[in-house]
C-alpha cells in the first residue's frame, strides 16, 4: 500500500508480479511472500488482476485507490490543527452483518486511519466534529451506511481524561514514538534495506503505523513532552533525503515491468 500511494496514485499503472517482487526484495521480502501478499490484496478487493499472455499484472482497484488516498493525506498532508469545535466529539456506531465482512474490515481500517478510537464494541470516538462521508464512500457494498449511525456529542461528565484513557493507551503510544526515534534517529537506519527505495518504503510504512494508532487529540489532553512533533520532523527530513534516488529507482522498475 505504501508503494501504491507513493508511485501509482496518479496513473495507476498495471505492474507485473515481477515488478512487485523487485520492489519488495529491497526490504527483504521474499518472492513467495510477495506473491501471497498480492494475491491476498486482490481477494480483499484492493488490487485488480489482468493478463497479457501468460504474465499477470496488477493495479489498484477503485477501493484500493480510495484507501491509499486517505493514507497519503494523513501521511504527508496532515496539518495537525486542533479539532474543532472545542469540546465536541464525533461518535460513530455500527453493527455490520456477516454478509458485509469485507466492508466491516475496511470500515475499521478507515476509522483507525482517521484517528477514531474504539471506545467499546461497535462504538468509535474521535475529537472534534468529523465528516465521515469520505470514510463511508470507501466501502464497496450497497446499503452499508444503513448500518452506521454518527453523532456529534459533548460529554456530560468531567472525566474526559478517563474516557480518553479507556479509548487510547497513550503511555504505550508514547513508547512507540520513542522506539521510532531510537530506530531512525541514528547514522545508518534500517541497514537491511538495499537502497533508498527500500529505506523510503520502510520509513513511510513505519510512520504510517504510528499515525494509524495516533489520535488527533487537543494538546491539552496529551501528556507533557509528547514526542509526536519531533518524530514528524525526523520523518520529513529522512523522506526528503531518500526521495530523489527512490523515485529514480522505482521509475526504472516501472519501465521494465509495466504492461505495454
Amino acid at each position: 500500500m505504501t508503494m501504491l500511494g507513493r508511485y501509482c496514485l496518479e496513473e495507476n499503472p498495471e505492474i507485473a508480479t515481477a515488478g512487485y517482487i523487485d520492489v519488495l526484495a529491497r526490504i527483504g521480502v521474499s518472492a513467495h511472500a510477495t506473491r501471497l501478499t498480492v494475491s491476498r490484496m486482490t481477494e480483499r478487493g484492493l488490487l485488480e488482476r489482468s493478463r497479457q499472455g501468460r504474465a499477470a499484472y496488477f493495479r489498484a482497484s477503485e477501493v484500493g485507490l480510495r484507501v491509499v488516498r486517505v493514507q497519503q493525506q494523513r501521511t504527508f498532508h496532515d496539518t495537525g490543527e486542533e479539532p474543532q469545535p472545542p469540546g465536541a466529539w464525533t461518535v460513530l456506531c455500527f453493527s455490520l452483518p456477516e454478509t458485509h465482512r469485507k466492508e466491516r474490515h475496511l470500515l475499521r481500517r478507515s476509522l483507525a486511519w482517521e484517528s477514531f478510537g474504539l471506545l467499546r464494541d461497535g462504538v468509535w470516538l474521535a475529537p472534534g466534529e468529523r465528516d465521515v462521508s469520505a470514510i463511508l464512500a470507501q466501502l464497496p457494498g450497497a446499503g452499508v451506511d444503513q448500518h452506521v449511525e454518527v453523532f456529534t456529542a459533548y460529554p456530560k461528565f468531567e472525566d474526559v481524561p478517563g474516557m480518553i484513557s479507556r479509548t487510547w493507551h497513550l503511555d504505550e503510544l508514547a513508547e512507540r514514538y520513542h522506539r521510532f526515534l531510537r530506530s531512525w534517529d541514528v547514522p545508518d537506519p534500517v541497514p537491511e534495506a538495499l537502497d533508498d527505495l527500500g529505506r523510503d518504503l520502510i520509513l513511510a510504512s513505519a510512520w504510517r503505523q504510528l499515525l494509524r494508532e495516533t489520535p488527533r487529540l487537543p494538546a491539552g489532553h496529551l501528556p507533557d513532552g509528547w514526542p509526536a512533533a519531533r518524530c514528524h520532523e525526523l520523518f520529513r527530513t529522512l523522506h526528503e533525503s531518500y526521495r530523489p534516488d527512490a523515485d529514480r529507482r522505482f521509475a526504472g522498475i516501472l519501465a521494465e515491468h509495466r504492461m505495454s
